[in-house]
């Protein structure tokens, strides 16, 4: 299923191993696979009392197109939503791509996600210093790998610009790695928290968020686009990324 370096399989078992953390073992879906001529599909589910809905879709596409381009990509996307309204979703776009005639281009996108409200700078620390320790492992800077990520409005506006976003080559896949596998230990730590009782005005604030998201998915998400171009079912990408119903 595999058709690039990354993301690849120690990716995909630190995701599984984070959810069942989080959720425990006995959380997950059987997996779902669907395929094509020029593309497959495989899916993870994890449900849970802590996280209600997290996916993991990976990707694969060889031969498909972008705005009638031919093209390959690699995609893994974890993407969770917890079910207390004051905990943060969490998001990974880890990507490959190759275009005709261009080089081939890494994207890896890292983000908590506001439910309700804005998250306090406290919570959105937890991500962005396990960031920024990676990044000083690696010699890298944070405040570039979040240079464009402040004001993009992703997710609707609902995504809380503490992780980051950036394009990478492929000697920087040690620090991808290792930065998929931190972050993904700061937001086990974050979801292990006492989130208090839950009221109802957090509850409807929440139903209202996850609506902008869905929204913003199913009309601005680039990566939606993509899928349609290639005969991709909504579906498909609904189980396993958009918000809880």
């Amino acid at each position: 299923m595999y058709i690039f370096p990354f993301p690849g399989p120690s990716c995909v078992t630190a995701m599984v191993e984070t959810y069942a953390a989080i959720n425990g073992k006995d959380s997950f879906e059987k997996e779902q696979e669907w395929e094509a001529d020029t593309w497959r599909i495989s899916v993870c589910m994890s449900r849970g009392k802590v996280l209600e809905k997290a996916g993991i879709g990976q990707v694969t596409m060889h031969g498909g197109q972008v705005e009638g381009i031919p093209a390959d990509i690699q995609l893994l996307q974890p993407i969770a939503w917890p079910a207390h309204p004051v905990a943060p979703g969490f998001i990974i776009m880890a990507s490959t791509s190759r275009m005709q005639d261009q080089p081939t281009m890494i994207m890896l996108y890292i983000d908590l996600i506001a439910q309700q409200g804005s998250l306090p700078d406290e919570e959105k620390q937890v991500l962005s210093s396990a960031l920024s320790n990676v990044c000083s492992q690696y010699g890298q800077s944070i405040e570039e790998m979040q240079s464009m990520l402040i004001g993009r409005g992703m997710l609707g506006a609902r995504a809380a610009e503490c992780g980051m976003l950036y394009f990478f080559e492929e000697s920087d896949i040690p620090f991808l790695e290792t930065a998929v596998a931190e972050v993904l230990s700061a937001y086990r730590r974050l979801m292990m928290r006492d989130w208090g009782s839950v009221v109802d005005d957090a509850r409807k604030a929440m139903k209202g968020a996850r609506k902008k998201i869905l929204d913003w998915m199913l009309t601005e998400d680039y990566g939606v686009k993509i899928a349609r171009q290639n005969g991709i079912p909504v579906e498909i990408m609904e189980r396993y990324a958009f918000p809880p119903a």
